[in-house]
């Protein structure tokens, strides 16, 4: 398993643990929220139970999830995963859960921190994140990241890489 803690401006990053799974986390997953509506986790309904057994299942593949954290409240603002391949590419997937930190660049600077350091400890060769057409909050993300666009998967992602830093 890889463990990470790295130290951002505005945020720390995280191995996510359960412990992590508290009514606020819980909350993000209850209920129409809009934030989530390019996900596969849109409109679910999650307890407590089922989203240790997520975790569990996650990490023990193999891959990767963080937590983001602020850095002077140390609270839990949102989550990312990196889904981990035999080719040594990773596929990032990012959530900021708590609205209030939504849209101020914590997830610009959470990714940044992570895609920096899995890439310089050669963790991974290659960094990829896909995105609906209509996700225009990741597409963003992802070119202010450098990120380049490589393929269409089909008529709905459109997958973006990264694999040096600039």
């Amino acid at each position: 398993m890889i463990r990470l803690n790295i130290i951002g401006k505005r945020v720390f990053v995280k191995n996510f643990t359960i412990k992590e799974i508290n009514d606020e986390y819980i909350s993000w997953f209850s209920g129409k929220n809009e934030d989530l509506k390019y996900s596969r986790h849109y409109k679910k309904k999650y307890s407590r139970t089922s989203l240790i057994k997520n975790h569990i299942n996650f990490i023990s593949s193999g891959n990767i999830f963080l937590g983001i954290f602020d850095k002077k409240l140390k609270i839990l603002i949102g989550t990312m995963t990196i889904y981990l391949n035999k080719k040594k590419s990773g596929n990032l997937g990012i959530f900021i859960g708590n609205k209030k930190y939504a849209s101020k660049g914590y997830a610009f600077e959470s990714c940044l921190l992570v895609i920096k350091y899995l890439l310089k400890k050669k963790v991974v060769n290659s960094i990829e994140a896909g995105a609906k057409k209509e996700n225009l909050k990741m597409i963003n993300l992802m070119k202010n990241l450098n990120m380049k666009k490589v393929s269409k998967q089909n008529s709905k992602i459109t997958t973006y890489v990264i694999s040096k830093l600039k």
